[in-house]
Protein backbone atom coordinates (compact mmCIF):
# COMPACT_ATOMS: atom_id res chain seq x y z
CA UNK A 1 0.00 0.00 0.00
CA UNK A 2 2.97 2.29 0.89
CA UNK A 3 4.29 1.63 -2.46
CA UNK A 4 0.93 2.21 -4.22
CA UNK A 5 0.51 5.75 -2.35
CA UNK A 6 3.95 7.17 -2.55
CA UNK A 7 5.91 5.63 -6.26
CA UNK A 8 3.00 4.92 -8.43
CA UNK A 9 1.38 8.21 -9.29
CA UNK A 10 4.70 9.55 -9.39
CA UNK A 11 5.79 6.98 -11.94
CA UNK A 12 2.89 8.04 -13.92
CA UNK A 13 3.91 11.43 -14.09
CA UNK A 14 7.36 10.79 -14.58
CA UNK A 15 6.75 7.93 -17.58
CA UNK A 16 4.16 10.79 -18.95
CA UNK A 17 7.09 13.43 -19.34
CA UNK A 18 10.19 11.21 -20.23
CA UNK A 19 8.68 8.96 -22.74
CA UNK A 20 7.34 11.07 -25.25
CA UNK A 21 10.63 13.35 -24.75
CA UNK A 22 12.63 10.56 -25.77
CA UNK A 23 10.31 9.80 -28.79
CA UNK A 24 10.96 13.38 -29.61
CA UNK A 25 14.61 13.55 -29.37
CA UNK A 26 15.08 10.26 -31.04
CA UNK A 27 12.68 11.82 -33.81
CA UNK A 28 14.39 15.02 -34.76
CA UNK A 29 18.21 14.46 -33.13
CA UNK A 30 17.08 17.20 -30.39
CA UNK A 31 16.19 19.61 -33.55
CA UNK A 32 12.03 20.48 -33.35
CA UNK A 33 12.39 21.60 -36.69
CA UNK A 34 13.89 18.33 -38.27
CA UNK A 35 11.48 15.17 -38.66
CA UNK A 36 11.49 11.86 -40.26
CA UNK A 37 8.06 11.62 -39.85
CA UNK A 38 6.79 11.57 -43.61
CA UNK A 39 2.85 12.46 -43.05
CA UNK A 40 1.47 15.22 -40.95
CA UNK A 41 -0.54 12.70 -38.71
CA UNK A 42 2.34 10.94 -37.32
CA UNK A 43 3.76 14.35 -36.71
CA UNK A 44 1.04 15.33 -34.75
CA UNK A 45 0.66 12.34 -32.59
CA UNK A 46 4.48 12.64 -31.82
CA UNK A 47 3.72 16.23 -29.82
CA UNK A 48 0.25 15.85 -29.52
CA UNK A 49 0.64 13.98 -26.45
CA UNK A 50 -1.44 10.76 -24.96
CA UNK A 51 -4.88 10.14 -24.60
CA UNK A 52 -6.11 10.32 -20.72
CA UNK A 53 -7.90 6.71 -19.78
CA UNK A 54 -9.89 7.55 -16.28
CA UNK A 55 -11.87 4.53 -16.18
CA UNK A 56 -8.02 2.43 -14.99
CA UNK A 57 -7.72 5.68 -12.27
CA UNK A 58 -10.93 5.23 -11.03
CA UNK A 59 -10.18 1.63 -10.79
CA UNK A 60 -7.12 2.22 -8.54
CA UNK A 61 -9.51 4.53 -6.57
CA UNK A 62 -11.93 2.15 -5.81
CA UNK A 63 -9.38 -0.64 -5.10
CA UNK A 64 -7.56 1.69 -2.40
CA UNK A 65 -11.11 2.27 -1.04
CA UNK A 66 -11.91 -0.69 -0.69
CA UNK A 67 -8.87 -2.18 0.98
CA UNK A 68 -8.79 0.96 3.11
CA UNK A 69 -12.35 -0.17 4.61
CA UNK A 70 -11.65 -3.76 4.45
CA UNK A 71 -8.55 -4.05 6.24
CA UNK A 72 -8.50 -0.33 8.18
CA UNK A 73 -10.36 -1.59 11.49
CA UNK A 74 -7.41 -4.20 11.71
CA UNK A 75 -4.29 -1.96 10.69
CA UNK A 76 -5.40 1.70 11.48
CA UNK A 77 -2.19 2.77 9.02
CA UNK A 78 -4.31 2.23 6.30
CA UNK A 79 -6.74 5.68 6.72
CA UNK A 80 -3.04 7.62 6.63
CA UNK A 81 -1.55 5.78 3.60
CA UNK A 82 -5.15 6.26 1.86
CA UNK A 83 -5.44 9.90 2.36
CA UNK A 84 -1.77 10.09 1.07
CA UNK A 85 -2.42 7.53 -1.93
CA UNK A 86 -5.71 10.17 -2.67
CA UNK A 87 -3.71 13.17 -2.35
CA UNK A 88 -0.86 12.08 -4.26
CA UNK A 89 -3.44 11.12 -7.35
CA UNK A 90 -4.64 14.09 -7.48
CA UNK A 91 -1.67 16.03 -7.40
CA UNK A 92 0.02 13.73 -9.97
CA UNK A 93 -3.09 13.52 -12.26
CA UNK A 94 -3.82 17.04 -12.42
CA UNK A 95 0.33 17.69 -13.83
CA UNK A 96 -0.50 14.97 -16.22
CA UNK A 97 -3.44 15.91 -17.64
CA UNK A 98 -3.09 19.67 -17.62
CA UNK A 99 0.68 19.30 -19.35
CA UNK A 100 0.88 16.22 -20.72
CA UNK A 101 -2.07 15.07 -22.39
CA UNK A 102 -4.60 15.83 -24.59
CA UNK A 103 -7.93 17.90 -23.66
CA UNK A 104 -9.80 15.11 -22.33
CA UNK A 105 -12.67 14.23 -24.23
CA UNK A 106 -16.33 15.25 -22.90
CA UNK A 107 -17.81 12.44 -21.15
CA UNK A 108 -21.08 12.33 -19.29
CA UNK A 109 -21.22 11.75 -15.65
CA UNK A 110 -22.47 8.18 -16.33
CA UNK A 111 -18.44 6.71 -15.52
CA UNK A 112 -18.72 8.93 -12.16
CA UNK A 113 -22.06 7.91 -10.78
CA UNK A 114 -21.54 4.33 -11.35
CA UNK A 115 -18.34 4.71 -9.24
CA UNK A 116 -19.95 6.60 -6.54
CA UNK A 117 -22.64 3.56 -6.67
CA UNK A 118 -20.05 1.22 -6.26
CA UNK A 119 -17.93 3.57 -3.51
CA UNK A 120 -21.81 3.29 -1.20
CA UNK A 121 -20.73 -0.36 -0.36
CA UNK A 122 -17.41 0.22 1.17
CA UNK A 123 -18.81 1.71 4.69
CA UNK A 124 -20.92 -1.35 4.88
CA UNK A 125 -17.62 -3.40 4.35
CA UNK A 126 -16.31 -1.47 7.14
CA UNK A 127 -18.63 -2.15 9.60
CA UNK A 128 -19.16 -5.80 9.32
CA UNK A 129 -15.19 -6.84 8.68
CA UNK A 130 -14.81 -4.17 11.40
CA UNK A 131 -17.27 -5.92 13.85
CA UNK A 132 -15.47 -9.35 12.94
CA UNK A 133 -12.08 -8.07 13.47
CA UNK A 134 -13.01 -5.95 17.13
CA UNK A 135 -15.40 -9.52 17.84
CA UNK A 136 -13.15 -12.15 17.48
CA UNK A 137 -11.40 -14.06 20.16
Amino acid sequence: MFINAIVIPWTGLIAAKVVPAIKRRLDGKGDPYKTKKTSMGALKALYAGGDYVIHFKYSGMLNIAYITMMYGMGMPMLFPLACLNFWNQYVSERLVVAYHMKAPAALDDKLTVNCINKLRFAPMLFLLNGAWMLGNQ
